[in-house]
């Protein structure tokens, strides 16, 4: 029987070529994340990252996701792209908040409301913003469908009939 549930007609390549991505997502996230937790609680120089610890446990969850992906990509299971949808989407949602405060944080100082007066940009790049847009532009050709492809699956049930 065919691993891939019958949805895809997946290759190899295809499988591994998602699993290298899964494992480099994971390993970018999950870098960026101790880092922020460790500038957090003070262990590495604050100025060289933003130091936000729960942010950084936000990036190690999404970089988990990614990573637990890998095994069933490798075992050309048809499952692990499941980890790579929810870490994307997860990925996105951290995104769409950083994007949140970045806009507020920027009306704040359009405003020029006291507590913003010395905002700058720069200060709002989270690894959330900056880790998401890449990840999300190599991740969108793996998540296309193929349709009017028919696995191995589908081409026994036909024959069947």
């Amino acid at each position: 029987m065919d691993k891939s549930g019958g949805f895809y007609s997946s290759t190899s390549a295809d499988f591994k070529t998602a699993a290298i991505f899964a494992a480099l997502a994971g390993a970018s996230y999950g870098i960026l994340g101790v880092l922020q937790i460790l500038v957090g609680i003070g262990l590495v120089n604050p100025n060289s990252l933003i130091s936000d610890p729960l942010g950084g446990i936000m990036l190690v969850v999404v970089a988990l996701v990614y990573i637990s992906g890998v095994r069933p990509l490798l075992g050309e299971d048809q499952e692990g792209y499941a980890y790579l949808a929810v870490g994307a989407i997860i990925g996105g949602i951290l995104f769409v908040l950083q994007l949140v405060i970045l806009g507020t944080n920027a009306l704040g100082w359009w405003l020029q409301l006291e507590d913003w007066n010395e905002w700058i940009l720069l200060g709002d790049l989270t690894p959330a913003l900056l880790l998401f847009l890449p990840v999300f532009m190599v991740s969108i050709p793996m998540h296309k469908e193929k349709r009017g492809q028919k696995t191995k699956t589908d081409n026994e049930k036909g024959d069947a009939d």
